[in-house]
């Protein structure tokens, strides 16, 4: 539920984009409401306002608002662009701010919230994966501005909405192939093999 959240804005954006017969001006409208929604609402239920909502909210109202005040679709294509710079920045300076990169600090939290521990990785490990994403989003932010002049605005769209997904497709399996292999074959065992391999006791026990 948490993780289709997070992808409300781009839900509204692309359902109304093609619902309206391809009008970018209310797919615009509406991914700024589901902007400034997904922040309201989750304040609300989760009684917190994440730095990446407050991220796209913003970006979403400066060049969300330009393309509705001047009605030029061209700014609208520049959101992800931005979005994904302004991550590629924060990433590679915090690589430097701490001992701890703020990928890191990040994933770490993710692993201890979702398994309870955290996956022990070198330090060598963890540079190279913040460099891959520093590198991956700075591809995704020059591929979609290229896109946006160089292609119709229906094939920007669909691009994003399929050419997008298929890269991001590969490079978390790409990212998941090399963990994998970084780790040692106890905390593979443990992280992919422990449950499988425990006994199912409920028939014994009835």
């Amino acid at each position: 539920m948490k993780k289709l959240f997070d992808y409300l804005p781009v839900i509204v954006f692309f359902g109304l984009y093609f619902a309206s017969g391809r009008d970018i001006y209310l797919a615009t409208w509406g991914i700024l409401i589901a902007s400034l929604l997904q922040i309201v609402l989750g304040y609300l239920v989760w009684r917190k306002v994440e730095r990446m909502h407050l991220l796209v909210f913003v970006v979403t109202l400066v060049f969300g608002g330009l393309t509705l005040l001047l009605r030029d679709e061209m700014f609208i294509k520049w959101r992800p662009t931005v979005i994904y710079g302004v991550l590629a920045v924060v990433l590679l300076a915090g690589q430097f701010l701490r001992e701890r990169s703020l990928l890191q600090r990040m994933c770490e939290a993710m692993m201890i919230s979702g398994l309870g521990y955290v996956v022990p990785l070198v330090k060598r490990d963890w540079t190279i994966l913040n460099i891959s994403f520093v590198l991956y989003f700075s591809l995704l932010g020059g591929l979609n501005i290229y896109i946006a002049y160089h292609f119709s605005t229906d094939f920007w769209v669909n691009f994003k909405l399929i050419g997008f997904t298929l890269l991001n497709l590969v490079f978390y399996m790409g990212l998941f192939l090399f963990v994998y292999k970084r780790l040692p074959e106890e905390e593979r065992q443990r992280l992919f093999h422990d449950r499988a391999a425990k006994p199912d006791t409920r028939q014994h026990e009835e």
